[in-house]
């Protein structure tokens, strides 16, 4: 195909980890996403079908390749290893492990140019010839932090939680929750002889504050990028300006005024600067902001926020791109503290996520305006965020109270508000020879009832025995759950502890399906599990291979978290799990409600078939013909072409 008389000469993705089409379309209904709504109401629509499980890596993995999971192989955060013991597993997020095709290395190959800005599931790179900026995964997960982020807290102060079941780590490694969330400090008086320099007027006492920032801190420990990292402290002179008491407090590299970074009321920020760290014997240098959030006249309640720190190198490809981008653009963050949702106020959450939107719109814009590029693919993960704090009791099914449910539906009118401003920062990069896609790779649902733990369930059904301190007897247990939505047989000859014959094999398979289908909750007297199959018959959920489990269950939106073990196909609430299809520009139909089928293994195809592309290798998705002008460009085009011999 001659790319000069293919439908579009260029593509902008923009994708929205866990954003529904069933909440998209009501955002833009509600009137908080016109962006989004110009571009449906210009382009095609229609909920999409995505993979199972509703995940993250799979997810983004199958949108980027045109394959299944059970052919591209990235099937979960938590991947089955193979000839290990039962209970180990492999990191999902890492491109290293799949099998198919990247979008970016077919326009690579086919002598065109991409540019990745965040674009999930992408790291370590595989672009060659093209761009990349980050591209690890979730918040916490990534390679290239000097430090999460620090809350630094002293005297009355407290967290504000949303209530309700957390989500576990299994489905939102976003949000670490086996570390501690605040940094406890000690408020003391100020002795003038170990401080230099000229002391703020002040109608109090004066006050001294330590803060350490600890490098590696809050990071998830398997992406760190180094081992162990020397604390750096920084010191708060804490003053009483007027006299209503305390009111501001002057951040110092040392114990002087003469090495004063920031000087802070009550909700002001802090600008950035650039600090340097030891990490593993290194110094690297990284972007620091400090927020100063609460401060009571008597002292007697103070919390200051450090958000991530940010390197200004080695998170690009190549490598010179992220000293451009520090110079022209400025400051980068992959992270806006979706990890201190509920510690730290939703409007210093908010405000850092709208700082991140505006770079990553900035740096994208930066780079499609001063480079080649023919593919502009750019992620945001606040939806996600978002579904998992706010979306979880923002519907009246979930039972919060008004107040709670008032505070989740202003969460996620303001992500999804802060996404559009990016999407419509973005899509001014596209010309009549473009077409855009939004698009995300599952969706969120509220909650209603306490999620379902496959691990208890195996367990109150004996197919999971534990020791009298907790752990898997592995003598006894039969069957254990790995990963989202799989369970393996402890089967002799394939597992280093198996018990379970090969002549008992089905029979266990028939027993466990026949268990799940007749559990019922204690709490609701339901049935929560919508699913559950042989490997053999994972097949039509688009699951084969060796990872996949002996049996393959789905639990009822109701019964699960924001997504993860819900089909696809799940509409619930205000929410739903198909994923967000939005496609507008060159080559497109206008104002189109799609009717037929539209599945995440799609999406590639298509873009490569608007851009007269050949597919990717692996490709299984097709084109969606419903969706262009002329489904048969090529025959009109080599009919034109023979018109003319």
């Amino acid at each position: 195909m001659n790319r000069t008389h293919a439908p579009a000469k260029k593509a902008i993705i923009i994708g929205m980890d866990g954003a529904s089409m069933e909440l998209v379309n009501n955002m833009i209904e509600w009137g908080h996403t016109p962006n989004m709504e110009r571009l449906r109401n210009l382009g095609v629509y229609r909920p999409m079908i995505g993979v199972f499980p509703t995940l993250t890596p799979p997810g983004w993995t199958a949108l980027s390749t045109g394959s299944w999971p059970g052919t591209h192989k990235v099937m979960d955060f938590n991947i089955r290893s193979l000839g290990e013991q039962l209970d180990r597993t492999i990191w999902g997020i890492n491109t290293g492990l799949c099998k198919s095709e990247y979008l970016w290395n077919l326009v690579e190959r086919a002598g065109r140019i991409p540019i990745l800005v965040k674009w999930e599931m992408s790291w370590p790179p595989t672009v060659n010839s093209g761009i990349q900026v980050e591209g690890t995964g979730p918040g916490v997960s990534n390679h290239h932090q000097i430090a999460g982020y620090h809350l630094f807290v002293s005297g009355k102060w407290a967290p504000r939680p949303i209530g309700g079941q957390r989500d576990p780590e299994t489905l939102d490694p976003s949000a670490l929750q086996k570390v501690k969330h605040v940094d406890p400090v000690e408020i003391i008086p100020l002795n003038t002889e170990t401080w230099k320099g000229e002391l703020p007027e002040s109608s109090e006492s004066l006050l001294e504050v330590k803060l350490t920032i600890q490098p590696l801190a809050r990071g998830r420990e398997n992406m760190n990028r180094g081992k162990s990292g020397i604390p750096k402290s920084f010191f708060g002179l804490i003053y009483a300006s007027k006299e209503a008491g305390y009111d501001r407090v002057k951040i110092c590299k040392s114990r002087s005024t003469d090495e004063v970074i920031a000087d802070l009321g009550v909700g002001d920020w802090s600008e950035w600067w650039l600090d340097s760290f030891k990490i593993d014997g290194e110094e690297i240098e990284g972007y620091v902001r400090i927020k100063l959030i609460t401060l009571t006249g008597s002292a007697d309640a103070f919390e200051l926020f450090v958000p991530q720190i940010w390197p200004n190198t080695d998170y690009t490809v190549p490598a010179d791109v992220a000293t451009s981008i520090d110079e022209n653009v400025g400051s980068f963050l992959q992270n806006p503290a979706r990890d201190a949702l509920g510690q730290v106020d939703d409007d210093t959450y908010f405000e850092l996520l709208d700082y991140h939107h505006q770079r990553l719109g900035d740096v994208a814009t930066y780079l499609a305006s001063n480079n080649e590029w023919d593919l502009l693919m750019v992620e945001t993960h606040a939806p996600d965020y978002a579904s998992h704090f706010f979306l979880s009791q923002a519907d009246e099914i979930s039972g919060a109270t008004p107040d709670t449910t008032h505070r989740c539906r202003e969460g996620l009118r303001r992500t999804y508000e802060s996404v559009d401003k990016m999407i419509g920062q973005i899509v001014e990069l596209a010309d009549e020879d473009t077409v855009v896609l939004i698009c995300a790779d599952h969706g969120g649902t509220p909650n209603q009832f306490r999620a379902i733990e496959i691990e208890e369930v195996l367990e109150d059904t004996g197919f999971i025995v534990k020791d009298s301190e907790g752990r898997i007897d592995w003598t006894k247990t039969r069957a254990v759950n790995v990963g989202l939505v799989h369970i393996f047989i402890n089967l002799i000859g394939r597992e280093p502890n198996g018990i379970v014959s090969i002549e008992e094999y089905e029979a266990t398979q028939r027993e466990i399906i026949a268990a799940l289908h007749a559990y019922r909750d204690s709490e609701t007297g339901r049935h929560p599990f919508s699913l559950a199959v042989t490997r053999e018959d994972a097949e039509m959920l688009n699951l084969h291979g060796d990872l996949v489990g002996d049996i393959v269950y789905a639990l009822r939106p109701e019964f699960d978290g924001a997504h993860g073990k819900q089909l696809p196909s799940v509409s619930f609430g205000i929410g739903g799990q198909h994923s967000t299809f939005i496609l507008s520009g060159a080559g497109v139909r206008e104002g189109v409600a799609l009717e037929r089928q539209v599945r995440v293994v799609d999406v590639s195809p298509t873009i490569c078939y608007l851009l007269g592309l050949p597919m990717p290798d692996n490709v299984e998705g097709g084109v969606i013909y419903e969706a262009l002008e002329d489904p048969n460009w090529h025959l009109t085009r080599l009919s034109e072409y023979e018109s003319k011999i």
